[in-house]
């Protein structure tokens, strides 16, 4: 974890985030935009379910860098996530998926424009009959996307619990999955 928050600044932060969710559930009552009201309501359901599934992998310092990773300031990306399936242990994978979650992250955020509309989305696999996969995909500007092929490739940065299964790296988009095998 880059930088360690402490109950204030968490509490601080999501109230900050809550205020925000208010302010537009009120800006689209006042305009009788009802049906936008209920889609960010379900959004804020979804968003919640999620946060509950990763809660629950038994990985608690890679769960919280993700929880927090849009607080923390530099980032020329944002970064979402979502939990499909039922949670698991992935408590053996810890520590590897934060070091490489670290690594990669460092990367993109030195490749991505700097201003640029960046996006990446964390999608967490759990099937009962596969091996869990974690697929991250961006969307945005790379000003050096051979830093990131560099990292996917590298065999080293992933070890061998991250299982490449499948990758695409152009300037513009991004996916990488990975499978995860004890």
């Amino acid at each position: 974890m880059k930088e360690e928050w402490n109950i204030l600044q968490v509490l601080r932060h999501s109230r900050h985030d809550w205020l925000n969710v208010i302010q537009l559930i009120k800006g689209n009552l006042a305009l009788k935009k009802y049906e936008r009201v209920d889609e960010i309501i379900q959004e804020v359901v979804n968003l919640t379910q999620h946060e509950s599934k990763l809660s629950n992998l038994n990985i608690p310092t890679f769960a919280s860098e993700i929880l927090v990773f849009n607080w923390g300031n530099g980032h020329h990306f944002q970064l979402e996530f979502e939990v499909i399936g039922e949670p698991q242990n992935l408590n053996m994978f810890e520590e590897h998926l934060l070091k490489w979650f670290d690594q990669f992250s460092r990367v993109l955020n030195e490749s991505c424009e700097q201003y640029g509309e960046n996006h990446v989305l964390l999608t967490i696999e759990l099937l009962e009959d596969d091996l869990p996969r974690f697929t991250f995909d961006f969307n945005g500007v790379l000003v050096q996307d051979e830093e990131i092929k560099k990292i996917v490739a590298n065999e080293n940065s992933r070890n061998e619990q991250m299982v490449l299964v499948e990758s695409y790296i152009s300037k513009e988009e991004f996916y990488v999955t990975f499978k995860l095998q004890a």
